[in-house]
Formats: C-alpha cells, structure tokens, sequence
C-alpha cells in the first residue's frame, strides 16, 4: 500500500474517475509519479490498540493520580485521557465488529472490552486510588449503546451503533455515531469532571434516547456546575445523534457535597432529579443576587414532556419563589433592561427607580426575610447599600410592591 498527502490524494482520485478501465500497473506506475520522491512513504504496521492502551498507562503511571489542576500542555502527556478515551472507543467497535461474532449479545461483548481495560488499569495504576483508574458504564438502548468513560479528572461519553442507511454503512459495521461535547469545551479546562448517564423514555416513534448529566467540580473553589444534555439516535436520519434537551446550572454547596437534603437545603423544596416516565425533572442552581456566601440560593427544577416525538418543555419550579423577583429584577436592573424589571414590579415607577438606582454587582451579603401575613413579606439587603423591598403575591405569582435604597 502506498500513502500520498492530501493533496496528491485529491488529484489522484479525480483523475482514476475517468480511467477506471486502465490496467493496475499503469495506474500504480502514475500514481508513483503524482507522488513524488519524497510525499509516498509505505504504510507504518498497525499498532495494536490494546497495547498502544496499556503503553499509554504506562507512561503516567508514576505521576500524580490526580490530574487536576496540573494539566500537561506539551508534549506527550498533554493529552493522555483523550488518548485512552479515544482508544476504548477504538477497542470496543473492532471487538463488536469481530468474526465470528460469537453467540453474545453486543452489549455484553462491549462491556467484557472495558472490562479488560479496567483491569489493565487497575493493575497498572494499583498505586492510585481507585476512583482515579479507568472506569467505565455502559448504557444498552438498542439499537446503540452508550459508553462513559473515565480516568484521573476527566470523564466523556461516546455511542456505538449500525447505521440503517446503507449509502452510508454498505457493510453495516458498528461505529462510533455521536460523542458528547462537555468534555472538550475548553472553558472547563481547571475541572475535575463526573459523568452519569440515563435511559429515557422513547415516545412513539421507539427511537433510542439518554440523557448525560456532567458535573464538573472545580480544582480551587466551593461551587459545581452541572450540564444536562439528552440526546435521541433516529437510525433512519443519516444514523446521528440529535440533542433534545440542554440545561446548564450550578450545584448548591450541600448537594455537590453528597449530604442528604437538610431544612437549609436550597433543593428540599423542589422534586429530585428525575428520568423515568415521559416527565423528567432537572435539577440546577444558579448565581443571583440574594446569595449570601459561597452558596447558590436560588434554584429550581425544569420538567420536559418526552411523551411524544417533539419534546416540549413543561414546567418549572423554584424554591423561593417569592425571592424570585428580587434576584431577577436586580439581575435586569445591573442591565439596565427595563422591559425585563417591570415583568417582576408591580408599577413602572418601580422598575425606573430600580434600573436607575441598581449598581452593578449587588450581593445580598446577609439576607432577612420578614413575613407580614398572608402573601406578603418584607426583604432587606445589605451590600453594596441596604436595599428594602416590599413583595406580595398576586395572582398566583410574587412582585415588588416598594423598593427603597
């Protein structure tokens, strides 16, 4: 076999489309032409993933088990996870394409690939501990399967899958059909990274669906952040993966942590996270102005309705409601949005004052909250000024009824 640069390959190709009936020699003879002395080279051996793997483990073995902070930005090191990840990926479609193919299902033979390769791990890096070797899950939603990965801070997904279009598999192999896109935004560069992936529900027309929940937990620093994204495979639709849901947010201090949820707990008003049925439920926090601290005080649960095959958005929820527009209208107010602050006042003399009034960067330093009957209650602020609002709910929702600085 004979390799040529891209250019070359080009060229080459066009020209073969018009002398198809030309004897091999011939060809072989003006292919070496078009190359050139110094653009062909032979084909290198193939190196075998499984070893190219375990070289790979090799060669970090004695550093830190714990990539995080300190990521490698040259050299052969620099992108040691991407390489691993790349080659299970690798492992696995050439074991599911094997033959004979042995009486096994596909999932199965999938699982005992990464099953070797968590051994190779756990023998090489047994001075680490064991969270920090490879691991893997694997989620079977025929007619794919979805494989997390993990290894020291990092973690993604890739899916596995036969496309149904013959144009484009003629030999219906299973290959890779769909990677997640967290694990390569360079934003997130300084994270140590946790995947969870989960079945959900397939509406009407069967099509596999999953959603991957990332949580990302920063190497210096108190807050998580956290990405859902859901993903439906249509086999029919030139075989790819389509996202269906995204929702990025926060975590609060005591849910990153892992403690059960407790009176103080920014979720234990909303529902758990939640992704059987056809309504699923996705938890998140983000920054506002009534934080008092390092914590994330207002949350809130999205729903999305996967009963049919357009998936819609349902319902949201949050757990102070009546702190809602306080944090909105001063979010719009440091903007000086007025359209959006009126949406949370009560009267345009509000909104005016507040988007005049609102410096930039307001946090609620200490928050009190003081309740004056039914639907009514009466918030002060401290930083930068002390800021006192009046809030009541009308119709079935809050508003600022007073402000003053």
């Amino acid at each position: 076999m004979i390799y040529c640069d891209a250019e070359v390959r080009r060229s080459w190709r066009i020209t073969t489309m018009h002398f198809r009936s030309i004897p091999t020699v011939v060809i072989a003879s003006a292919l070496l032409a078009l190359c050139g002395a110094n653009q062909c080279f032979s084909a290198p051996p193939a190196q075998d993933p499984i070893q190219h793997f375990r070289q790979t483990l090799q060669m970090i073995a004695s550093d830190s088990p714990d990539s995080c902070p300190g990521y490698y930005t040259e050299g052969p090191k620099a992108r040691v996870e991407s390489t691993l990840f790349g080659l299970a990926n690798d492992i696995v479609t050439a074991e599911l394409n094997a033959t004979p193919a042995g009486p096994k299902p596909p999932v199965e033979r999938a699982t005992e690939a990464l099953k070797n390769l968590e051994r190779i791990s756990a023998k090489i890096n047994a001075a680490w501990p064991k969270e920090n070797r490879f691991h893997f899950q694997v989620l079977d939603i025929s007619p794919v399967i979805v494989i997390g990965v993990s290894f020291r801070a990092r973690a993604r997904f890739f899916v596995v899958g036969i496309q149904e279009d013959p144009k484009w598999n003629p030999k219906r192999l299973w290959e890779n059909v769909g990677n997640d896109e967290e694990s390569l935004d360079p934003t997130r560069i300084g994270y140590r990274f946790k995947i969870d992936l989960y079945p959900l529900h397939r509406g009407p027309s069967g099509n596999a669906r999953f959603l991957s929940r990332f949580i990302y937990d920063p190497c210096a620093g108190l807050i998580q952040s956290v990405s859902y994204d859901a993903y439906e495979w249509d086999p029919q639709y030139s075989g790819s993966l389509e996202q269906i849901v995204k929702q990025q947010g926060d975590f609060g201090q005591l849910e990153s942590a892992g403690y059960p949820p407790l009176p103080d707990d920014p979720f234990a008003q909303i529902p758990q996270l939640r992704t059987e049925g056809p309504l699923i439920s996705l938890r998140y926090c983000w920054f506002s102005a009534i934080d008092q601290g390092d914590s994330r005080d207002m949350c809130a649960v999205d729903t999305y309705d996967l009963s049919g095959d357009d998936i819609k958005f349902h319902s949201r929820e949050y757990n102070l409601p009546d702190l809602l527009p306080i944090a909105k209208a001063i979010e719009y107010g440091e903007k000086r949005d007025y359209e959006a602050v009126l949406g949370y006042c009560s009267s345009d003399d509000i909104a005016r004052r507040m988007v005049r009034d609102i410096p930039m960067r307001v946090f609620a330093g200490e928050l009190l909250v003081t309740r004056k009957g039914e639907g009514k209650e009466h918030v002060e602020m401290e930083f930068p000024s002390h800021y006192r609002f009046d809030i009541e709910k009308r119709d079935g929702r809050w508003l600022i009824v007073a402000f003053s600085e």
